[in-house]
């Protein structure tokens, strides 16, 4: 199949993406946008992780060109507020990773050592491993220029933005500047050749839309690809029950102190709240379950959490999971066409940038030309990408301790995790980035096992690492560190101490340090809202 033409169907943020890729991206490429006028986009999207600095990269955006128009903040590391138990406090996922000359495997194995005999806070993971913490925990922002901190800003920052504004600059800065056609229609029927693949879409119009490629951005109707191809969709409901939120937008009161660099979520009676800080306003929302709580009552839980009684509320219903094939015949999904996982780690966009960035190279790597055999390869790796992300969801609310309501006792108790009969890939632990078969670990022999710390705790996933730390795990115990004292270095307490009194130290000093910093209300005001 040779592609010379790329229809997208459907607009809003994963359609436009999708659209200023192409254009940018597969040169010699004709791209059209076909967008209905009647429905609006799902818009919860607000918040990425720092792989989407790949997607700008890819599409040649600066920060300053884009986040004053989407009303864009910074974002450092998503904070989880009493997700350990109730009323536990808070625990940082920072981004980035640090730059040392100290590997990580012997890192960890240090930390672990320090707080088997300190009794370490969860807070001390981060501080031992990551700087960008510093920034998230006081609010601080930084470019570094002074390289007193050991991180490079762009690698180290995500954002929250307007979805929706974000789709529009897209579409009016990039893609209509690059020639990419843009159509005002809704699909009502398609037709097809013998073969099954579509030779064309036809609008309400009864205009008649051709392409050699068709991507749907339709949402979660998928029009095209489950409407029209029959992929089948694959339930993620046993591991993830929420499939409701009400989203907001609510004033700051005092905009100093709430525009903070983290998106904060917090965990209540049925599900949890989000906390995006925009610009001008904050973006918030409660994903719950309908299984556990009804609309009414959900919706006095989040505005008891608000602490307001006057909103209004944006009610939306989702589904998890994916579809068996994000790419049948001329038929590609990208977005939530394809597949979604809650907005927990804002999974919503990042599953959007990683189909869009395959496809490209897929396309690019081929000159234009795929066949089956190229189909297959992208199914497979969108499946287990998709896959990776439902997993490491899930693991937020096993690794909880919570039980004060059904629901929670149903995440952290309810559930059937551990079905040796069935072949389900949920505990499987990827510790290599390509998914070979020396590429797993299980995960709960890595948090229970009596192996080494290095074997429990694998460095080349530290973003388990973080989450399991910040709810309590501890990859070693005071039984583990006399085994040493005794049989393996004699020595070690001496050590230990001067390794804690040094880190201690380095703290210290550094937290000084990041309060001398700008906060994010005063950093961004310098740097992209100067007017």
């Amino acid at each position: 199949m040779k592609i010379r033409s790329i229809l997208v169907v459907g607009g809003g943020s994963s359609g436009w993406m999708s659209a200023a890729a192409f254009s940018r991206y597969l040169k010699g490429i004709k791209v059209s946008v076909l967008e209905s006028n009647t429905s609006s986009p799902i818009g919860v999207g607000e918040s990425t992780m720092v792989a989407f600095n790949r997607f700008l990269k890819m599409v040649g955006l600066e920060d300053k060109d884009w986040m004053k128009y989407c009303d864009a903040t910074y974002k450092t590391s998503v904070r989880f507020t009493n997700f350990r138990d109730k009323d536990s406090g808070s625990f940082e996922y920072p981004f980035g990773h640090e730059k040392s000359d100290t590997n990580d495997e012997g890192k960890i194995n240090a930390w672990a050592h320090l707080a088997a005999k300190y009794n370490l806070s969860t807070d001390s993971f981060c501080e031992f491993f990551n700087e960008v913490y510093f920034l998230a925990r006081y609010n601080r922002l930084t470019k570094n220029e002074n390289n007193r901190m050991q991180l490079s800003f762009n690698d180290v920052t995500a954002y929250h933005f307007d979805a929706k504004l974000f789709g529009e600059y897209l579409r009016d800065c990039i893609c209509k500047p690059d020639g990419v056609e843009h159509y005002y229609d809704d699909v009502v029927s398609v037709e097809k050749d013998s073969d099954g693949y579509i030779t064309s879409v036809v609008g309400n119009s009864g205009e008649k839309y051709s392409a050699d490629l068709y991507v749907d951005c339709t949402g979660f109707k998928s029009i095209l690809l489950e409407g029209e191809m029959n992929s089948k969709f694959i339930s993620s409901k046993k591991w993830l029950s929420n499939d409701s939120a009400f989203a907001a937008r609510i004033p700051y009161t005092n905009k100093e102190t709430q525009l903070e660099n983290v998106t904060n979520c917090t965990a209540i009676e049925n599900g949890w709240v989000w906390n995006t800080p925009l610009w001008s306003k904050i973006g918030t929302g409660y994903v719950y379950s309908s299984d556990f709580v009804d609309d009414e009552t959900a919706e006095k839980e989040f505005k008891s959490h608000l602490g307001v009684e006057d909103i209004d509320l944006r009610k939306i219903k989702f589904r998890h999971g994916y579809h068996q094939k994000g790419w049948i015949k001329n038929v590609l999904g990208i977005g939530l066409s394809y597949a979604f996982v809650e907005p927990l780690e804002a999974t919503g966009l990042s599953s959007t940038h990683v189909m869009i960035e395959r496809a490209c190279e897929l396309l690019e790597h081929r000159d234009y030309n795929v066949n089956g055999f190229d189909i297959d390869g992208y199914n497979y790796h969108a499946a287990f990408a998709m896959r990776g992300m439902k997993r490491f969801v899930a693991l937020h609310y096993k690794f909880s301790s919570r039980i004060d309501t059904p629901y929670w006792r149903h995440q952290t108790e309810g559930k059937e995790w551990f079905n040796l009969d069935k072949d389900d890939d949920l505990y499987e632990f990827p510790v290599h980035t390509r998914p070979d078969d020396s590429g797993y670990r299980d995960i709960y022999s890595m948090i229970h096992s009596n192996h080494s710390v290095n074997h429990n705790w694998p460095a080349e996933n530290r973003q388990y690492a973080y989450i399991m730390s910040g709810m309590g795990h501890k990859p070693f115990t005071k039984k583990d560190l006399h085994k040493v004292r005794t049989q393996i270095d004699p020595d070690i307490d001496k050590k230990l101490e001067s390794m804690y009194n040094e880190w201690r130290q380095y703290v210290g000093d550094l937290t000084e340090y990041v309060h001398t910093l700008p906060t994010s209300y005063e950093f961004l005001k310098e740097n992209i809202y100067q007017d």
